[in-house]
């Protein structure tokens, strides 16, 4: 996972990440195979119904076609599978998670719904990334859409977003291009492997980043920090600027 900001000065950084990428319809099915993950209950390794999309709208699958009939129109017809973390030792936070979703025949996605949630404010906004009108093989989605959450303190809110994503097969890409004023400020780049979900391969992950839901949100904060001492123009959460005005 690699961050770039452009503007008003350089700032880079990469670090290695573990995701799991799972069917929304077989994930609890998946999840009871050992004692050492639960679902909803407290475990080493657990799935929690409220740590994602809709959370207290019932199942997670409908919860999302649900939401993307209403944003776009479309029904989605195949699996939808989930790139995310899940909670490990009691804690989730996921600065975005993935809904990818696949066409009837199950050979390739058609829709992908990228959820972000923010920190500390803990809010989350839906972004639903479709090919319209696209015929016949589709290597990679893209989509030009307007920002609608504000996600750091260092960017304002007058930003469009550029994504590309790879079909996910053996290996996955996402990027994200930020833009002012048709100038790239700022890219995010996910690349990703696949392996097996099974046990061993999980449990040698969380042996490597035992903490890594905890470790996202360190990383995030000292990030931040960094950017603060080098002077980085700092934005207030729109809501606030509407509430000072108001008073």
């Amino acid at each position: 996972m690699r961050h770039r900001r452009f503007t008003p000065f350089d700032h880079f950084f990469t670090y290695p990440i573990f995701m799991i990428f799972v069917d929304l319809n077989t994930i609890k099915k998946t999840l009871k195979r050992s004692w050492l993950w639960n679902i909803d209950k407290p475990a080493m390794i657990s799935f929690n119904r409220d740590d994602y999309h809709g959370a207290g709208e019932g199942e997670l699958d409908p919860s999302v076609r649900k939401t993307i009939r209403e944003q776009i129109g479309y029904e989605v017809k195949g699996p939808i599978r989930l790139l995310t973390n899940l909670r490990y030792f009691g804690y989730c936070f996921n600065p975005v998670s993935f809904y990818y979703c696949f066409n009837e025949d199950d050979s390739e996605v058609d829709v992908i719904m990228a959820e972000v949630t923010n920190t500390p404010w803990d809010e989350r906004h839906s972004y639903v990334i479709h090919q319209k009108g696209q015929k016949g093989k589709i290597d990679n989605l893209t989509a030009d859409l307007k920002k609608k959450l504000h996600v750091s303190p260092f960017w304002g809110m007058d930003h469009d977003y550029e994504w590309l994503f790879s079909q996910p097969r053996k290996n996955l890409m996402v990027n994200m291009i930020n833009y002012k004023d048709e100038e790239r400020v700022f890219d995010a780049t996910l690349n990703m492997k696949r392996i097996p979900f099974t046990l061993g391969n999980l449990l040698k992950q969380v042996a490597r980043f035992p903490f890594i839901t905890m470790l996202v949100v360190f990383r995030i904060h000292w990030q931040a920090f960094k950017l603060w001492l080098k002077k980085a123009p700092y934005f207030i959460h729109p809501d606030k600027i509407n509430l000072m005005k108001g008073n």
